[in-house]
């Protein structure tokens, strides 16, 4: 036992050594004694008498330390843990340290952790409370003492809730004990925890509270409405502003017996001038009124509605312009503080609303008739109509009665069959708020089937849908071009009404489709063309074989076969053109499985129809509709499934062969080297998302029909490239027997091309295919073959070295270290006077992309091109290129090698990976700006112009350098200067005014006033616009702007 007495002995020391100046250590010698007296090594008596002496101190410090100590292993210890005598006595114990003013703290802090023990008794927490209500003073004390009671009341009511709310006596003791704690409270933390056990005893003690507190404890919250706290900065707590304000808003709407207080007192707030206190005001008011029920709207609606109708008919929320925007979002905004005061202010009513309605439906009809016979005026003299409007419809979206009562009593007043253009406009702009009301109602049943059916069946706007359809249909086609707004809100109005669930019958959806492809078509307003795009999606959401068989065929259905056809549209036979109705496919269809799918095949059916009637339009005409069905994949591609793609492949493959089949003099694809190229890319997507199990049985087809049928590798052909980009879209893990056979055959028809009059088009076409060759079927130790056998160093035709260069872009793209022979070579080559010029301009092909040698997302198996090679490319070569050209005596055109193969490499780098090589490439660049060279001084300027802001100290540093090059760029004339140079050139002596200190710059503003003065004149009218505009920078430079 003695072992036991100097443990405690020590620890007891240790913890009055640590207590208040190592928190973390005291805690963990608490620690230490609770782990003892779990193990019955110790009883806390033991600790007690351990302190005794502390504890009679006469110093106040010391007691406190002492009793410290024993709090922290009570809060320390778990609730089972103390005998319920132990937990009586240590209880006394505590409540007679009560009056000792230096102990409150510590006392309070041990009394907390006693009253969660599970032996803690229900009449010795009665005497706390006591203790709180009689003779707690929490204005004698600071934040962290006052923190403690409320600690004290949480503790409580988790432990005894059901013998508060049974046991009146109790129950009434805890109220008046938090009221006495509760009041005068400013410390956020206390606050919080305050606001949260107000709203207990109005929930769970309401019947209680209700009977003598309601006022008391209204005044406690309501007192600090509205909460203008603002954190600290070094807050340790973290409460916000916002943690503040939704905890007194919950606590202020917990209960409705603040009802008689709150809306009041609420009702009184709206009148506040600041934003914040309204909008406060208003979502604390919409949370009492979805819990006070609809009794106390019945006194307080007309206040209430007084209050608000300033606040609407003077807002800006919501304008024409709104309703007038195509792609505007009507979908109602999700309750939040940032929430408008307007929107507020209709949730509001809308609520209201559908209190009135749940309590008795005679008495929300009379609010709905007063608000309506207040606002009839301004439908009979057009005054504030849209926030009247917004108001009524409002009201409506409450629920059913709400929706039809407002209907039969407000539509009246303005729907009406006019052809007077300002009328229809307003009847249009008013329409559309119902139309969102049946939305928004709509929307708020999901998920109850039966009401929402009910809603559907029985809404009064049923009874005026025919009126509706036939003025919307007046408005779009009877009116005059001219007249874009009303036609423009006819087809927003449309949209709306595909949106409201159940309204409409499919055939009336196929007229408003036939309604919106025609004006689509036949309007070349974009405002219209805009609305009519919208709407046409909005209804292939859930009616995509409705738009495909209304629309999407009709626009297939008008492509003829010749390109010199006129497109004759049955509506007063309008002549359409054809890429309009090309470019509506293509806009219309994004994302709907369906209509991509149709597009796609009858596209390409077309394209055979086409390039079958052989005459000399068909070129051009082939190039639009493979540029069209090309960005139909490509847009799509990542969302379409293998299915889909199967599926056109299995129907369309086959007329793409029968055009690159055919070997005529006259073939307008085939010839065509854009077209040629865009039907090749369509192989790529094709096969690039089809079955992957299959691609090894196509690999072994295609490679059949292009090697055996149409001898690819025999002799130069141009349908090298659809078999290219077919081989980049199958699977790298796809055996390809015939690989060394091939890969011979490009080679030799490469180094052969000078002599066997091989056409640009195809040479590119077999180099991609040695390219795509080694990126996916060279693989480890192949790639050394490929070296040794195909990559000839004493061959310095530029032929030789180009093929060179597109096998090591195939190594590259997968990170392969065998690349960096090549790579080291090609810098090798640039201080070459006779194949630098040459070698430089290959750099760019190192990292230049090619689209069919990509990522698709989801499809991981068609290449080794590696996400970061451009990354690891550009670190490997770029100090080589610094060090290079850094070397004495080198002449300037080998320095020009340099400048051009970095200056290409930069067009096609990311500037991100750029930026941390800034201090060694600005050099560079500056003497770039001097190259004769255009495509090396582009490449310089559009890495300046991309780099300035962020290096604003290193631009700064070289001011005088860069800017008087600039000023060179500028001037035209110069072979190398041309549009694009000039253009950039300004744009950044432009950018440096907001990169380069003033103090910097102001001695150069008269300079480049002056000399961009010769500019003003330039050819270009792009160039002498941004001539303008930078000069006026200047002209403002240093100038203090007007207010």
């Amino acid at each position: 036992m003695s072992d036991a007495t100097a443990e405690i002995n020590e620890l007891v020391v240790s913890f009055i050594a640590n207590v208040r100046v190592n928190d973390e250590r005291s805690n963990e010698i608490a620690g230490r004694f609770t782990d003892l007296i779990a193990n019955k090594k110790v009883k806390l008596l033991q600790l007690i008498l351990a302190l005794k002496d502390r504890f009679l101190s006469e110093d106040d410090q010391e007691r406190a330390d002492a009793l410290a100590c024993l709090s922290a292993v009570l809060c320390s210890l778990k609730p089972e843990q103390l005998l319920k005598n132990d937990v009586s006595v240590i209880f006394n114990f505590y409540m007679s340290k009560l009056d000792d003013e230096a102990l409150l703290q510590q006392c309070l802090r041990g009394l907390n952790a006693l009253v969660s023990m599970k032996y803690a008794a229900i009449d010795e927490t009665a005497k706390l409370l006591t203790f709180l209500k009689d003779n707690y003073t929490s204005s004698n004390h600071l934040a962290a003492v006052r923190y403690i009671p409320f600690c004290i009341l949480d503790a409580v009511q988790k432990k005894w809730i059901d013998q508060l709310s049974d046991n009146k006596n109790f129950g009434t003791l805890y109220i008046e004990s938090y009221i006495k704690v509760a009041s005068g409270e400013k410390d956020p933390r206390n606050l919080l925890l305050s606001f949260s056990l107000n709203k207990v005893i109005t929930t769970k003690l309401r019947n209680f509270a209700a009977a003598h507190y309601s006022h008391q404890l209204f005044d406690i919250l309501f007192s600090y409405f509205p909460i203008t706290f603002k954190p600290p900065k070094d807050d340790a707590y973290k409460i916000s502003n916002a943690d503040l304000k939704l905890a007194l808003r919950q606590a202020l709407s917990a209960s409705d017996i603040f009802a008689a207080d709150a809306l009041g007192n609420l009702i009184d707030k709206l009148a506040a001038t600041s934003p914040a206190i309204k909008n406060d005001t208003l979502l604390t008011l919409l949370a009492c009124l979805d819990t006070f029920g609809g009794k106390p709207c019945v006194e307080y609606w007309l206040p209430m509605w007084n209050a608000l109708k300033f606040e609407i008919m003077h807002s800006s929320d919501g304008s024409e312009n709104s309703y007038m925007d195509p792609i505007a979002k009507d979908e109602p905004q999700n309750l939040s503080h940032n929430q408008s005061n307007y929107r507020l202010s209709l949730d509001v009513l809308r609520s209201v609303a559908k209190q009135l309605v749940g309590l008795d439906k005679a008495i929300f009809v009379t609010y709905a008739t007063h608000i309506i016979e207040e606002l009839k005026p301004n439908f009979q003299y057009t005054k504030d109509l849209r926030q009247s409007c917004g108001v009524l419809a409002a009201i409506g979206s409450a629920n059913l009665v709400a929706f039809n009562e407002i209907i039969d009593q407000t539509l009246p007043l303005f729907l009406e069959n006019t052809s007077e253009i300002s009328k229809l406009k307003l009847m249009l702009l008013n329409l559309s708020f119902f139309l969102d009301s049946y939305i928004t109602l709509c929307k708020g049943l999901q998920g109850n089937e039966s009401e929402l059916n009910t809603f559907i069946k029985e809404n009064h706007l049923n009874d005026q849908k025919d009126e509706i359809l036939m003025i919307l249909g007046m408005a779009l086609t009877s009116n005059s071009k001219i007249e874009v707004t009303v036609r423009t809100l006819s087809v927003i109005q449309f949209t709306k009404l595909i949106k409201m669930q159940g309204y409409l019958t499919r055939e009336e959806v196929a007229l408003i489709i036939q309604y919106l492809t025609e004006t689509i078509l036949t309007d070349t307003n974009k405002n219209i063309y805009y609305a009519c795009l919208e709407g046409l999606k909005v209804i292939s959401e859930t009616y995509e074989d409705l738009v495909y068989d209304v629309c999407l065929k009709q626009l297939l259905d008008l492509l003829p076969n010749r390109f010199n056809e006129l497109v004759l549209y049955h509506k007063d036979e309008e002549i359409i053109q054809i890429d309009i109705v090309l470019k509506v496919i293509l806009d219309f269809t994004t994302s709907r499985h369906t209509l991509i799918k149709e597009s796609i095949v009858a596209l390409i059916r077309k394209l055979l129809d086409v390039y079958n009637t052989g005459d000399d339009e068909a070129v051009d005409y082939c190039f639009v509709l493979l540029s069209t069905i090309y960005s139909l994949f490509d847009n799509n591609i990542v969302m379409m499934d293998i299915e889909d793609v199967t599926n056109i492949k299995k129907i369309s493959e086959s007329d793409i062969f029968t055009i690159l089949n055919n070997d005529s003099e006259s073939n307008a694809i085939l010839l065509d080297d854009q077209n040629l190229s865009l039907i090749s890319n369509l192989l790529y997507f094709l096969n690039a998302k089809s079955k992957r199990e299959i691609h090894q049985e196509e690999l072994i087809r295609y490679n059949n029909l292009f090697i055996d049928e149409y001898h690819v590798i025999s002799q130069s052909s141009r349908l090298v490239l659809p078999w290219v980009k077919v081989l980049e879209a199958l699977d790298k893990d796809a055996s390809f027997a015939e690989l060394h056979k091939v890969m011979d055959s490009a080679v030799t028809l490469v180094r052969n091309s000078s002599t066997t009059q091989m056409s640009s088009f195809e040479k590119l076409g077999y180099m991609e295919l040695i390219t795509t060759l080694v990126n996916k079927w060279f693989n480890g130790p192949e790639e050394n073959i490929v070296i040794e056998k195909y990559v000839d160093w004493s061959n310095h035709t530029t032929v030789n070295l180009e093929m060179i260069a597109w096998i090591a872009k195939g190594l590259i793209m997968k990170n392969s270290p065998v690349s960096e022979v090549i790579v080291s070579k090609f810098l090798e080559l640039l201080n070459d006077t006779e194949y630098g010029v040459v070698s430089s301009k290959l750099f760019e092909l190192f990292v230049v992309d090619i689209s069919s040698l990509g990522k698709i997302k989801g499809i991981t198996w068609n290449n080794n091109v590696k996400m970061l090679y451009k990354q690891k490319f550009f670190n490997d070569v770029f100090q080589k290129l610094v060090a290079s050209y850094g070397q004495p005596n080198l002449s300037l055109d080998i320095k020009c090698n340099y400048l051009t193969a970095l200056s290409l490499i930069l067009k096609h780098t990311p500037n991100k990976l750029v930026e941390q090589f800034m201090n060694d490439l600005l050099p560079m660049l500056l003497q770039a700006l001097e190259m004769p060279n255009t495509e090396v001084r582009i490449s310089a300027l559009d890495t300046l112009k991309d780099t300035t802001e962020k290096f604003s100290l290193l631009i700064t540093e070289n001011i005088d350098t860069l800017l008087h090059l600039l000023l060179k760029l500028v001037v035209p004339g110069s072979e190398y200067n041309n549009v694009t140079v000039r253009l950039l050139a300004l744009q950044l002596i432009g950018l440096l005014a907001n990169a380069v200190p003033l103090n910097y710059l102001q001695p150069y503003k008269q300079e480049v006033i002056n000399s961009l003065l010769a500019t003003l004149s330039d050819k270009k009218r792009v160039v002498r616009k941004q001539c303008i505009d930078t000069r006026q920078i200047y002209f403002e430079l240093g100038q203090v702007p007007f207010e």
